[in-house]
């Protein structure tokens, strides 16, 4: 019994971190009815000034702490006024890689400042640790559950009790009336985007001194369990996020001393996956699913679906270049890139799919490129499976794991639909880094042999024109599919799902299948990763390489063909394209995303649209109920 008390506390501790976190993300959920993928930069930022402040001007505790949570609310402001307010009636996807590509610019300008290394958040800082009772608790501790405290109480206080609270209510229940009321309702969303960044500034000094230690990633987990507690809870429930978080965090110090340390970080995904599947609203969460839609896809209207003839210049005319280009380009690095280049077009070919023609987001891509290359090359390596068969067994089984990943998602809509593919994707990747005996975890599994062709072993050239031909074919699946009835009913359901349900179409059967084309395509382009690269480990396959191909097919125009393996070629180029600019590049990479969201947010590739089909709807969220 000690000891289980002793883990609750500890749980309540690192909850308390998760739920300040999480309230800043309901708080930005019910105003705007948006996910922030920035927040975990406003994390990082925080604790880095505090870090200076505390080190480098022998600032007293609470003032660098004051200072880091300014820092945090001064990059909320930066986030809204750049990557939000110009997309704030567009669908959920703009903003979603608009926040995702600054957070990006700010974390890897902490990398290039402070360098990669873990750092103490000072040298000196130290806690005493008491005794209640039959409970061991640290200063930081004491610190942290009465700061929690606070906040809340504030921000009920603030919310309940003043008249700023009650236009916050009044924008999140209906933006256009609250405007008519005569509230400054732009000035009241930047406040109120500046407060929830500061919540996970706080987030970010307490996790800092509890751990004491500091580096230029440590936003975005955090930020994933906040995203975790949020939706557990209810996402437009601020007491919701309380709820959740120190339930998260209860979980997971549970998880940690009963069963295994390395399963902890898989607690949020599951619960995060298990809460949509069971209560997709969260269990505050009260709020009809048909309330939470964003202005949908729709207004981007779908270019045409090349027709599937070979006798096209259009289309024979891009397959001829791509397969004389290695003999112009003879230098193997250059040619690696193409290779790669051809890879991540086929990736973002399959997302598209499911993104750009079923009008789904979906943030879990990464676990179906993982799942084909990990069943290829346990299968080559563990059971000497030749390796086309192989490659063809993991194809066939990650059509099949693309059916099951659909399944939970059947309920989900809208956001809920990006969040339950994020979880599961996180999921899939804990077993990938867990899961020794089977994936040798983090040391990943190594030697991977190269398939043959009449005897000689594929290499340079010959893996690029492999990922060619795989590109091809999926691109001609692809146009066979969208030219049948299947992707017409596909297109219907991107624009208006009850509408296609009400003539006799199951849309749960058009999810099914296209995330069982969709999966499979995937597993084909990781099932040639595995052999091409030799080695494979989880770190290739984490959510966060979910959003990049997203983004990939946002950049190059969702719904188009070309778009899509243009923008996943042009994104997979880019890093190496500006290896001149070193440390700099993955910044520079964010920069080009969110310019070019913000400037052509139909995509590279994609139609121009003129006045949108519909209206956007107002964002309808009941915020901000009951804090507590």
């Amino acid at each position: 019994m000690d000891l289980l008390l002793q883990v609750i506390t500890n749980g309540l501790t690192v909850g308390g971190t998760y739920a300040l976190g999480a309230i800043g993300v309901s708080l930005v959920f019910g105003v705007l009815n948006i996910i922030n993928f920035g927040q975990g930069a406003s994390y990082t930022v925080a604790a880095y000034i505090a870090m200076i402040l505390m080190v480098s001007a022998g600032a007293p505790v609470v003032l660098a702490f004051a200072g880091g949570i300014i820092a945090a609310f001064v990059v909320g402001w930066i986030v809204e006024r750049i990557a939000v307010r110009p997309l704030r009636d567009q669908p959920l996807l703009m903003s979603l890689i608009t926040t995702m590509g600054l957070g990006l610019i700010i974390e890897n300008l902490a990398h290039f400042i402070f360098g990669p290394q873990t750092q103490p958040l000072s040298p000196t800082l130290t806690a005493d640790v008491f005794q209640l009772g039959m409970i061991t608790v640290s200063t930081w501790e004491l610190v942290t559950l009465a700061v929690v405290v606070a906040a809340i109480a504030c921000l009920h206080y603030v919310l309940h009790h003043t008249d700023f609270g009650t236009a916050v209510r009044a924008v999140a229940e209906d933006r256009r009336a609250a405007q008519l009321l005569g509230i400054d309702v732009d000035r009241l969303i930047v406040v109120s985007f500046c407060i929830a960044s500061a919540m996970g500034g706080a987030a970010g000094v307490l996790g800092a001194a509890l751990y004491n230690s500091i580096y230029p990633t440590m936003g975005s987990l955090s930020m994933t369990k906040a995203f975790a507690a949020s939706v557990l809870g209810g996402m437009e429930q601020i007491a919701g996020a309380i709820v959740g978080g120190l339930l998260l965090g209860i979980a997971e110090s549970v998880t940690s001393v009963y069963f295994s340390s390395a399963w902890r970080d898989a607690i949020a995904f599951g619960l995060l996956v298990a809460v949509l599947v069971v209560k997709p609203t969260g269990l505050l969460g009260r709020r009809g699913l048909d309330k939470v839609e964003r202005t949908n896809l729709s207004i981007f209207p779908l270019p045409p679906v090349p027709k599937l003839d070979l006798r096209q210049p259009l289309l024979v005319l891009p397959i001829v270049i791509a397969a004389a280009l290695p003999l112009v380009v003879t230098d193997a690095y250059y040619l690696r890139v193409l290779t790669i280049m051809a890879m991540s077009g086929t990736i973002a070919l399959s997302l598209n799919l499911i993104a750009g023609f079923a009008g789904l987001i979906s943030l879990g891509h990464a676990a179906f490129y993982g799942f084909g290359a990990y069943a290829t090359a346990i299968l080559s390596t563990r059971y000497g499976v030749p390796t086309w068969i192989s490659m063809g067994l993991a194809i066939a089984a990650t059509g099949v794991f693309g059916a099951l990943f659909a399944w939970p998602m059947m309920r989900l809509r809208g956001h809920y639909v990006a969040m339950g593919t994020f979880g599961l994707s996180g999921v899939v990747w804990m077993v990938m880094l867990n899961w020794i005996d089977l994936t040798r975890g983090p040391m990943g599994i190594r030697a991977i042999p190269a398939p043959s062709f009449f005897g000689n072993e594929l290499r340079g050239v010959g893996f690029y024109y492999l990922i060619l031909v795989i590109l091809i074919i999926s691109t001609l699946v692809v146009l066979a599919l969208l030219n049948s009835p299947f992707g017409r009913a596909l297109r219907a359901m991107r624009d208006d799902e009850l509408g296609m349900a009400s003539v006799g179409v199951d849309p749960r059967v058009v999810k099914a299948k296209v995330f069982i084309v969709s999966a499979a395509i995937a597993g084909a382009a990781g099932a040639f990763w595995a052999h091409y690269i030799s080695f494979i480990s989880p770190d290739s396959f984490t959510p966060v390489v979910s959003i990049s191909y997203l983004a990939m097919v946002v950049l190059g125009g969702l719904g188009s063909v070309p778009g899509a393996i243009f923008g996943g070629a042009v994104l997979a180029a880019l890093p190496e394209l500006l290896r001149f600019a070193s440390e700099y590049r993955l910044a520079i990479y964010g920069l080009i995303m969110v310019l070019i969201i913000l400037f052509r947010p139909q995509g590279l590739l994609g139609r121009r649209h003129g006045t949108p089909k519909r209206k956007a709807p107002m964002a309808r969220s009941a915020v901000v109920k009951e804090v507590g």
